[in-house]
């Protein structure tokens, strides 16, 4: 209910890739162009509508489409078409009188995307044929429009699926999923995967938003009238289908009720987007007062039309329901004419409605009764008022459902009338119920308007990651990013556990939702229009590719190197880390200079390389040094989560093993080779004897833990003498075993 239901067509030629969009029961049809070859501009454009499925040509040389498609687990269907040059004029005819005339001149733009439409076509023919009248429209739009979000930015960004079980929970969408309808949810989804780029839209969203917060009664009004619509967007694409329901009829009849309501409400804000929606809020007076008086809401009944709506269909049911009355009422009139008390007028399927006598009454009959059947003691006759009776009986059982099916045609197709208008106000309200959604968001999180400009700074006070601070409430620990000309490339140290990649994300989600005109979690922020966000976060791997973990990281990587510019925003984090220390060290000083001096992207590069940082000393300007807050303890590490100018101390690796409750032999061993290997550079330390014990080490080495462990556990304060008497014999001993181990 809460996501679009996509069919994507895909036909590339040489000059370019053909992509069209369309959603059967909204009618949307959106095409664009992209350059041959651009696989990632092509992923891109499929995490935007995330289709449900792709149509590809049913060609040998189309294979390798359908794969790309089938590896990144869309359902594909490869559909034949003979693309001849009849077939390919015989469509395009048909395109040429079907489509509005702006429609077609986009469409002759490229080849590519006339294929594509012709594929569609083609497909929607043989499967939902009479759906294809419902597109007049194709909507062009050029991807460069909206802000880039490729597929791994989505991913790590946990934008619609979080990345650890792939649920929705604790997703950005699930965070702004506060509209009260179905289709007001999926118009948030649309725009927060298709952040805009267009300054004047955006602060006519956030104009909305900031009307809605500072008018609470009217806001909450409006929160209730929409409550009344439930899915107006699908009822009436089930209705311009013809796949509708009288529940579906009878909800839209309802809805519309509520709309002259809405369009009164919506008058008093004077942002000019208020006004635009109010303006599509169209007269329905007339159809409303059709549905209202002609379909049934009693969904218990089994009847489609109310009563009352046609006097023939009225006349017809009265006959069927009361024919048992009037049956009774003939029976009791032919009783008092012919003065026979007994006479019974009964029902057999085979003989139809008769008049019973018995033998002795058989003299009262009169003449106009004629005889049908003579049984043992009595007679059964018939009359022509029962004939009539019963034809008209018959008849109104044979043709109630068929008249009733007749007039509810008529009613569906005075409705279809109206589909046009009902789709550009179902619209209007889904953009309603998507701002209402994101008003409660700011409203309810204390989230702040943004502010635009038109320099390239990222300038946040007090920002927040805004799914974790709304779960932690005021425990999270809000950080400052100002990343300008002198500082456009900070490099983040610090602990693991330390909140480096939360940081990281939390100014990515800023500006997302900056650009998708919400406001943002942050006490205030200045932030330019952004063209590109490309994060590099986590571990993954396509072993069904052949690709390592460490190949998919530097993929992703080149990609960024290659396609972000001086608008963008890059988070990089632990670039290089899958290959040898001196490879991912070089590698990743290698990005880092690229990127400050090549692209000159605003970028966040988040490292265990601290050897990074001297980068900032040997560098004029452009990079800063930064990292996560943490104090070490005698029982641990604390993390503060506090962003501060300067290097970490180390990343305390084995702190967090030791969080991770790793065995204490593991994280003692780890110790002391880490002071071995702080010694001697990089060499590996000394191993230990290869005597292995019966805990998987070795002999000498079980000894000297335990020997530690006796020794760590020494209160010395407080022993007395007898139980230091006893500890140094249990010391000796255990010395004793190491000193027969070495001989």
């Amino acid at each position: 209910a809460k996501s679009n239901s996509y069919l994507f067509s895909f036909f590339p030629t040489k000059q370019g890739y053909g992509l069209l969009f369309s959603e059967l029961l909204t009618s949307q049809l959106h095409a664009t162009i992209l350059p041959y070859g651009s696989s990632r501009q092509l992923e891109t454009e499929l995490y935007r509508f995330l289709p449900d499925e792709v149509l590809v040509l049913g060609r040998q040389s189309f294979k390798k489409h359908a794969s790309f498609f089938k590896q990144r687990g869309f359902f594909t269907t490869e559909y034949q078409v003979a693309f001849d040059q009849q077939v390919i004029e015989q469509e395009t005819s048909w395109i040429n009188q079907h489509f509005d005339q702006e429609s077609v001149k986009s469409l002759h733009k490229d080849p590519a995307v006339l294929y594509a439409t012709i594929l569609w076509k083609k497909y929607l023919e043989r499967n939902q044929k009479d759906a294809l009248d419902q597109f007049k429209t194709i909507s062009w739009y050029k991807p460069e429009s909206f802000l880039m979000l490729d597929g791994a930015t989505q991913k790590n960004l946990d934008l619609v699926k979080n990345s650890f079980d792939g649920s929705r929970s604790h997703t950005l969408f699930s965070l702004l999923d506060k509209s009260v309808t179905s289709m007001g949810s999926r118009m948030i989804k649309r725009w927060m995967l298709a952040p805009l780029m267009d300054q004047e839209i955006i602060l006519g969203r956030q104009q909305v938003i900031q009307q809605f917060l500072q008018a609470p009664a009217l806001f909450y009004n409006v929160q209730e009238l929409l409550a009344s619509f439930g899915d107006m967007q699908r009822i009436v694409g089930r209705i311009a289908l013809d796949k509708a329901t009288v529940q579906d009829y009878v909800n839209l009849g309802r809805l519309l009720q509520v709309l002259p309501q809405l369009h009164q409400t919506l008058t008093a804000f004077s942002a000019s987007m208020m006004q635009a929606i109010a303006n599509s809020l169209y007269d329905f007076s007339k159809l409303e007062a059709l549905i209202t008086a002609s379909c049934n809401d009693d969904f218990e009944s089994d009847c489609i039309v109310k009563k009352g709506f046609d006097p023939e269909l009225d006349r017809v049911r009265d006959l069927v329901a009361n024919s048992a009355q009037k049956i009774l009422e003939l029976e009791q009139f032919e009783q008092q004419r012919t003065g026979i008390n007994s006479l019974k007028i009964r029902h057999t399927n085979v003989q139809g409605y008769y008049i019973e006598v018995t033998n002795p009454n058989l003299n009262l009959v009169p003449e106009d009764f004629i005889e049908q059947h003579k049984l043992v003691n009595r007679k059964r006759f018939t009359t022509k008022a029962l004939q009539a009776l019963q034809f008209e009986i018959m008849q109104a059982r044979q043709n109630v459902s068929k008249l009733e099916k007749d007039l509810f045609e008529k009613i569906k197709r005075e409705v279809r009338n109206y589909v046009h208008d009902l789709r550009v106000s179902a619209e209007a309200v889904a953009t309603l119920d998507c701002l209402i959604g994101l008003a409660k968001v700011a409203y309810e999180y204390d989230h702040v308007c943004p502010d635009f400009h038109d320099e390239s700074d990222i300038i946040i006070k007090e920002g927040k990651h805004p799914v974790i601070a709304a779960t932690l409430s005021n425990q999270f620990i809000s950080n400052n990013t100002e990343l300008t000309d002198s500082q456009r490339l900070w490099i983040v140290t610090g602990p693991n556990m330390g909140g480096k990649s939360t940081y990281l994300r939390q100014v990515a989600l800023i500006c997302l939702l900056a650009q998708m005109g919400a406001f943002v979690p942050a006490r205030s922020a200045q932030l330019p229009i952004l063209d590109r966000i490309f994060t590099r976060i986590g571990a993954g791997d396509h072993l069904a590719q052949g690709k390592s973990t460490f190949l998919v990281e530097m993929e992703e990587t080149a990609q960024i190197c290659l396609q972000a510019t001086d608008r963008s925003l890059v988070i990089l984090d632990e670039v290089g880390r899958g290959t040898s220390t001196y490879d991912g060290l070089a590698l990743a000083q290698a990005v880092v200079e690229y990127i400050l001096y090549k692209v000159k992207a605003r970028c966040l590069f988040a490292t265990h390389y601290h050897e990074l940082t001297n980068l900032e000393k040997e560098i004029d300007q452009g990079i800063v040094s930064y990292y996560m807050d943490s104090q070490k303890t005698s029982t641990g590490i604390i993390f503060l989560h506090k962003l501060i100018r300067g290097v970490a101390d180390g990343s305390f690796g084995i702190e967090v093993a030791r969080l991770a409750q790793l065995p204490n032999e593991i994280i003692d061993r780890a110790q002391s080779i880490l002071s071995t290997l702080h010694k001697g550079s990089l060499q590996t330390a000394q191993p230990v004897q290869k005597v292995v014990g019966a805990e998987g080490f070795s002999a000498e080495q079980n000894v000297n833990l335990l020997l530690a462990q006796r020794l760590k556990q020494l209160d010395l304060d407080n022993i007395t003498p007898r139980q230091a008497l006893d500890e140094l014999w249990k010391l000796d001993e255990l010395l004793s075993n190491k000193n027969s181990l070495e001989k």
